[in-house]
């Protein structure tokens, strides 16, 4: 089991969405204890950084395997997402 760490800046991703959203959101956040029973993919040049699908949004988290911690660094609409990481 790993431990989920939000970035700063993730809380002011979700202020922005609506309840149901956050509520889908949220749920998946807690099964990220265990992010690789999830549909997860790898991020294409970053390193140990992935991103998991809900709905139209993506949840992208690093993976600190030494540590056993998944940090979320980012929550966004697909079509934005990941032009800004």
């Amino acid at each position: 089991m790993f431990k989920v760490v939000l970035k700063r800046g993730v809380a002011r991703d979700l202020r922005k969405l609506s309840k149901k959203d956050k509520i889908r959101i949220y749920k998946a956040i807690e099964r990220l204890e265990d992010p690789f029973l999830l549909d997860v993919r790898k991020i294409r040049g970053l390193e140990d950084t992935y991103a998991v699908r809900v709905g139209d949004f993506r949840i992208v988290f690093k993976v600190y395997f030494d540590k056993r911690i998944v940090l979320v660094t980012r929550i966004d609409r697909r079509e934005r997402i990941y032009d800004r990481l």
